[in-house]
């Protein structure tokens, strides 16, 4: 087992252990996004099995990871045999903001747009970002706003977002929509 490093502050849940794959040790994790490159780029791995919670995951190193029919397999350090992958079924899969590979301007992590005031171009508060989705066809916010029900679900397409600023340290963070209050 990897040293016990106490978990870095910036841990995102980027999955979680569906399995184990084949007899040598791989695990088959199930990723919360449709672009995994997290999980490609880092050098470790944080597992806590819930209900634990970050703070007490553990360190495995990655050894190898390969995209396998919508799923990613990890060789991890120390994880040699069926028993153990096995073991670690379950387990919440984290990764360190700071091992995500750098995106584009116009691209963004789902994890990064969690929380965000939504505004419209009237500058009327719609909601926050609860969640994400995928319809197959782009991406889908879900903003829950207080004394609503159901959240609104607005496109994250170029035609309705007008703008996202996600800096953790701006005070004006917030994802601009051309959306009316009553859609």
């Amino acid at each position: 087992m990897s040293n016990m490093m106490s978990p870095p502050s910036d841990l995102v849940l980027v999955g979680h252990i569906l399995d184990a794959q084949g007899i040598r040790g791989l695990v088959k994790v199930k990723p919360y996004s449709k672009e995994p490159e997290a999980l490609f780029s880092a050098s470790h791995i944080w597992l806590a099995k819930p209900p634990a919670l970050a703070d007490s995951a553990r360190p495995l190193s990655i050894k190898t990871a390969k995209e396998h029919s919508g799923q990613i397999l990890l060789g991890l350090d120390g994880i040699a045999d069926r028993d153990q992958a096995l073991a670690l079924k379950g387990s919440a899969v984290y990764v360190s903001r700071a091992d995500f590979p750098e995106q584009d301007e116009n691209s963004f992590y789902w994890v990064d747009l969690i929380g965000l005031p939504v505004v419209n171009e009237q500058g009327q508060l719609l909601g926050e970002v609860a969640d994400l989705m995928d319809n197959g066809a782009q991406s889908i916010l879900c903003v829950k706003a207080d004394g609503l029900k159901e959240d609104r679900l607005i496109p994250f397409i170029a035609s309705v977002v007008k703008s996202v600023n996600s800096d953790l340290n701006d005070p004006k963070r917030q994802i601009v929509v051309d959306w009316q209050l009553d859609w």
